[in-house]
């Protein structure tokens, strides 16, 4: 197969992955007007478990899995409340709370956290550029977050919490990733998703029992559950294959850079279909936080 072809193979997978990433957060908002925000949490992290579960046993790495859990159990157990749980439920009552476009540049930002995390942890070096890019995140993030606002009515508004959550779901975010770092020597990538995804959706489901009513999982109509396997399924399970599949044909500096489409078409997307406020603030907040993933990618 010629490299024209397998390039526009990867190109369509990763536009098909950036499109479906950025329409969560939309997807997301309607769906929390329906559904709870742990137990959208839940059911989506359990959809996607199944449908992990299922192609990591249909690839046959069972001796791998034995040897993750018995090796490493407190450590994916880790990842799975980091990565699974906590990453969801800030980032699904944060979008409740504040705009789903503001939402998704604030998530976006995890490279900035990660950054930094792994110069502490991992002695990742940061030179200029990463540092320029850290100071440009950080400086979008406050203007997208305060600037343009009445700070006596911003710090008691649904909206500020709601950015502070979405924050949270970013360093949540940069957390699983400085750690799943160092697994990525020992395991694939599957391995520790499926598994992580494991253990989030129990502790999910603690969360459930124990501040919501599970029982209305089962009053939900076709349109909630529509919602709930467009998440769990196509966000967190096909787009895992899409977007691995593009990696392992095309370079990686290519791929990184559809990321950056990503905050773009949400807040797009959120004007069209949510009606959602674009001001210039956040225009400024979103080149500038951009403009830092990229120094920081480079």
């Amino acid at each position: 197969m010629g490299s024209s072809m397998i390039s526009k193979k990867g190109i369509i997978a990763l536009s098909v992955t950036v499109f479906i990433w950025a329409s969560t957060f939309t997807v997301i908002k309607i769906g929390l007007e329906r559904i709870t925000p742990l137990n959208l949490s839940f059911v989506r992290s359990i959809l996607a478990t199944f449908f992990l579960l299922g192609w990591l046993l249909l690839k046959g790495n069972r001796q791998e899995i034995a040897r993750a859990l018995k090796f490493h159990l407190g450590y994916i157990i880790g990842l799975g409340v980091v990565g699974v749980a906590l990453f969801n439920i800030f980032q699904n009552i944060g979008i409740g709370l504040t705009s789903s476009g503001i939402a998704s540049l604030l998530v976006a930002s995890n490279p900035v956290f990660i950054l930094i995390l792994g110069a502490s942890f991992l002695g990742e070096k940061i030179t200029k550029s990463k540092a320029a890019g850290i100071v440009l995140g950080f400086v979008g993030i406050i203007i997208v977050t305060f600037l343009g606002k009445n700070m006596a009515l911003l710090l008691r508004s649904g909206s500020f919490w709601g950015n502070i959550l979405a924050l949270l779901s970013a360093v949540c975010w940069a957390v699983y990733s400085v750690m799943n770092k160092s697994a990525l020597k020992r395991y694939s990538p599957l391995i520790l998703t499926a598994l992580a995804y494991v253990f989030g959706s129990l502790i999910l489901f603690f969360f459930c029992f124990t501040f919501e009513d599970v029982s209305l999982i089962f009053q939900w109509s076709l349109s909630s559950w529509l919602i709930l396997l467009y998440l769990g399924i196509l966000a967190s399970g096909v787009t895992f294959y899409l977007w691995n599949y593009a990696l392992s044909i095309m370079e990686a500096s290519r791929v990184s850079v559809f990321i950056f489409l990503i905050p773009v078409l949400a807040i797009l997307l959120g004007k069209v279909i949510l009606n959602e406020t674009i001001t210039g603030f956040t225009f400024l907040g979103t080149a500038l936080v951009l403009s830092g993933i990229y120094l920081m990618e480079r």
